[in-house]
């Protein structure tokens, strides 16, 4: 397993300029491990000249920070192609600090993200500068430093809204002209989004994408009860299951339980204990037992 850290955490590879940030930018960057056996060997280069890249990579949900993807391409000469509707990450590549990446052939970065349903949909403005399909209420209480009963404790929060493209992944192989192909990395980190997008992909495939070899994912917003052992969400297990049906096995996850979100606006909403967690499923043909998520 690997995070890609020993291949992009380099001094002059986009954000990394000295040691000292080596040590506390790299850590925030590479989130998201794989396993590497089936994919080319380190320092495999990419030749325009080849018909079919020696790998195949899509990577959702960038930001302004493509390092997973950028990555596969340099150092791995994957054929990778990044998604991200926010305007943080069209800003971004139309900009200088992406200037390296889009020099790179065999880099491609759409301006649309992961949807269960083609078309235009209304994502809300959220933390980091990305998007979120969370909808924060208009009218929240607030009754910090304010007498308990007050008609004052609430306050008005209003978070901006955008108009985005989304795809389905079979819209997007058959448009890409992949479709026939093997996807040996699937990343999704799409703020929520995640249960529509891969939802449909179960749906379109009969409940098995047998043409993705790997994903590694985030869970976002999901609820938790670890008092009765181990515990489980209902949407992730469901999901988890197919995934595990399918012949694609949890091999790897961030932390048993996820970690909590800190954030008041959460309690606010009534999401109580809202957790997230990372996790990779490779497609396997043994019976090796898989971890909980």
């Amino acid at each position: 397993m690997s995070d890609l850290t020993e291949f992009g955490c380099k001094i002059g590879r986009d954000e990394v300029k000295s040691e000292a940030q080596v040590k506390d930018k790299c850590p925030g960057l590479f989130d998201h491990k794989i396993c590497l056996d089936g994919l080319p060997k380190p320092g495999t280069k990419y030749e325009v000249k080849d018909e079919k890249p020696p790998c195949l990579i899509y990577d959702f949900g960038i930001r302004a920070q493509p390092q997973f993807g950028a990555t596969m391409a340099r150092d791995f000469g994957c054929e990778v192609h990044g998604f991200d509707p926010s305007p943080v990450s069209t800003d971004w590549w139309d900009s200088d600090d992406a200037k390296s990446l889009r020099d790179i052939p065999n880099y491609h970065f759409h301006p649309y993200g992961a949807g269960g349903t083609d078309g235009v949909v209304t994502l809300k403005e959220y933390n980091w500068g990305q998007v979120s399909i969370l909808r924060y209420n208009s009218w929240q209480f607030d009754y910090e430093g304010k007498d308990e009963g007050s008609n004052c404790g609430t306050k008005f929060r209003d978070s901006k809204s955008f108009n985005l493209d989304v795809k389905t992944l079979p819209t997007i192989m058959k448009e890409l002209g992949h479709e026939g192909r093997t996807i040996d990395v699937l990343k999704v980190d799409v703020e929520g989004s995640e249960y529509a997008f891969l939802e449909n992909i179960l749906d379109s495939t009969n409940g098995c994408p047998a043409f993705i070899n790997q994903i590694t994912l985030e869970w976002h917003h999901f609820s938790w009860d670890m008092r009765y052992g181990e515990g489980s969400n209902p949407s992730m297990n469901a999901i988890s299951t197919l995934l595990h049906t399918c012949g694609l096995k949890l091999i790897w996850r961030y932390s048993e339980g996820g970690w909590p979100a800190p954030e008041k606006i959460y309690r606010e909403l009534g999401m109580h204990d809202v957790r997230y967690n990372l996790a990779t499923y490779l497609r396997t043909t043994d019976d090796e037992v898989t971890e909980s998520i």
